[in-house]
């Protein structure tokens, strides 16, 4: 080391040479062999002197089922046929029919925080994704990521001998990774999936979707004839059938979470001709149908009131012949985009069975929110948010409507029908919101079939996996210590429709408005943007003997509501759930015309 020269002050060569002398001393000092390559065996000169050590941990029990995780998008409860609608979906009818179907399942009411709970068996609140997967904004529930510290089922699953594989909707990642210089360590391969072909943000055009495989950005496919739920399906059979083919003995994950039925709402013209007459009926007479046949299905049970329609939406026979015609074709083009989703789900199946897999794959088939609002009563045309194409200019050009020319989202009022029989929709805390379609489907796991009625969250699927896979989940993950599964597994309501409920209590909240089930009681607080929290409303609705949340008793049982106020400021602490925050850049747009009154 030189002496100090008048370009160094004393201190920059005293720091010089401490930086100096410490790197020597650490360079000098002998290196840890790396975990992995520790050895508990003997290692002698032959064979015959030496011994192994113990193979890896990590291969699947023999046996072990396939996993498929299904995820509509924006789905209601009443959509599917065999939730009591008109909607032709009988490949997800055959799985309901020789399988579970529950009625009694539960989401978070907005799609990140609902698949960051799927996927991780914990509430949403408390792995970072209080809201939708965005920016950071400040506060330990709303990272707009999933914590490291609740590694995913990919992740779980593929340490313990399965191979892992996603196709579809991802929507877990920091807007600001979602970019060819972004930080790759939300992407899903980061989180388990050996393999992803899909879409990382919210939504997608359905022809010329943003796509990624794996860790890099594709071009937009422009090509006569394409829609992205037929390729997601393309892909994950592919995938699928590529591991089959080379490594049979090991069971698979795999992850289809289609853009369907979420905006933009589109589909071939002849998959919306088909429905063109069966909506002519209008919204009131659409949810009224739905109602009654949920009844007759035994889906809801036989004393249930079918609550008012919505605040704001307007009545079907208010409108006028143009706006009738118009609105028409939009929930027409929904149920053929269903419908054509259906199609494909029928297309993994059939591959299933076809491969001799079905009777050992578990499958589980949810949504991820009730219907959408977010288009409000006049719907969106050109782009599915803040369209100001006029209800003339949309007639006119009507027939473009599920085309690559126009963006569609339904009007709100169907968005009502799509989650009959409750009140409201996606974004509140409402059975609307919150309440959704849960369909189970394994042949040789499952002894009885029919429907369930247990209160089930969507936190409960992932530790149903667990169990029935014979995995423990680690203490600690890849130097990570865990936080502990909050999710129960539902694996004894698969042969017991009388088995108790996993749980006794589910807090929920988004943007302010809350809600909290226990033991058959639910109360629901609904806040007004811009106002303070202490204002909020709460109701109050025995839910055991009022499925569809149709009568507040609020007034009949002060102390009831106030122990059940009481009992969400507990969970919402015990879940990471505060502060109370409102949703950032307008995102409360949907409460404008549609809150309840005061």
């Amino acid at each position: 080391m030189q002496k100090p020269s008048q370009k160094l002050s004393r201190r920059q060569w005293l720091g010089a040479a401490l930086w100096t002398a410490t790197s020597t001393a650490a360079a000098q000092e002998p290196c840890p062999a790396p975990q992995a390559e520790r050895f508990s065996g003997v290692i002698g000169r032959h064979a015959a002197d030496s011994k192994p050590g113990p193979l890896p941990a990590g291969a699947a029990k023999p046996g072990s089922p396939n996993i498929v995780y299904i995820v509509l998008d924006d789905t209601g409860f009443g959509d599917l046929a065999c939730y009591g609608s008109e909607i032709a979906t009988p490949h997800i009818n055959a799985l309901a029919a020789g399988g579970l179907l529950y009625n009694n399942f539960h989401c978070k009411a907005i799609c990140s925080p609902t698949r960051a709970s799927l996927l991780t068996g914990r509430n949403s609140h408390a792995i970072g994704m209080k809201e939708l997967a965005g920016p950071d904004q400040g506060y330990p529930h709303s990272r707009g990521r999933v914590t490291p510290a609740a590694a995913t089922v990919a992740q779980i699953l593929r340490a313990n001998g399965y191979a892992t594989m996603g196709v579809g909707k991802y929507h877990l990642v920091p807007t600001a990774d979602m970019k060819p210089s972004g930080d790759r360590s939300h992407w899903p391969l980061a989180k388990g999936f050996n393999r992803w072909y899909g879409f990382l943000s919210g939504w997608t055009d359905q022809y010329h979707p943003d796509l990624i495989e794996d860790n890099h950005e594709l071009p937009k496919p422009n090509r006569e004839g394409y829609h992205f739920s037929v390729d997601i399906v393309d892909k994950a059979l592919s995938m699928a059938g590529a591991h089959v083919t080379a490594d049979a003995a090991k069971p698979f994950f795999l992850y289809v979470a289609f853009g369907a039925t979420h905006a933009p709402v589109q589909v071939p013209k002849h998959y919306i001709d088909k429905y063109v007459a069966t909506y002519e009926k209008g919204w009131d007479a659409l949810r009224e149908q739905r109602f009654q046949k949920q009844k007759e299905l035994g889906i809801i049970p036989a004393d249930a009131k079918l609550p008012p329609r919505n605040p704001g939406d307007p009545a079907w026979t208010g409108l006028s012949e143009q706006e009738r015609a118009v609105f028409t074709r939009f929930m027409a083009a929904y149920a053929g985009f269903l419908e054509h989703t259906d199609e494909q789900i029928g297309r993994v199946v059939g591959w299933l069975k076809e491969k001799k897999l079905f009777d050992n794959t578990a499958i589980f088939l949810i949504s991820d929110n009730g219907g959408a609002p977010e288009a409000g009563t006049r719907g969106g045309f050109q782009r599915p948010y803040g369209d100001r194409t006029t209800i003339e200019e949309m007639h006119r050009r009507l027939d473009e409507l599920g085309s690559d020319k126009t963006q569609p989202l339904y009007q709100r009022p169907w968005a009502m029908v799509s989650s009959a029989p409750f009140k409201y929709y996606k974004l509140w805390p409402y059975a609307g919101g919150v309440q959704t379609p849960c369909i189970v489907s394994w042949p040789a796991g499952i002894k009885g079939r029919g429907m369930r009625k247990q209160f089930v969250d969507v936190i409960d699927i992932t530790p149903t996996v667990y169990d029935i896979t014979s995995i423990q989940p680690p203490a600690s993950f890849e130097g990570v210590c865990q936080m502990p599964l909050q999710g129960k597994s539902i694996r004894a309501t698969f042969d017991n429709p009388q088995a108790p409920d996993p749980r006794d209590t589910q807090y929920y909240e988004l943007w302010g408005s809350r809600g909290i089930w226990h033991k058959g009681w639910k109360a629901v607080g609904i806040h007004q943007p811009g106002t303070d929290f202490a204002l909020d409303r709460w109701e109050l609705y025995q839910v055991e003997k009022d499925f569809t949340e149709s009568t507040n008793v609020a007034a009949q049982h002060p102390a009831k509501l106030e122990e059940m106020k009481k009992l969400w400021w507990s969970e919402a602490a015990k879940n990471g759930a505060l502060p109370l925050l409102e949703a950032p850049g307008g995102r409360s747009r949907t409460y404008d015309q549609a809150l309840p009154p005061r």
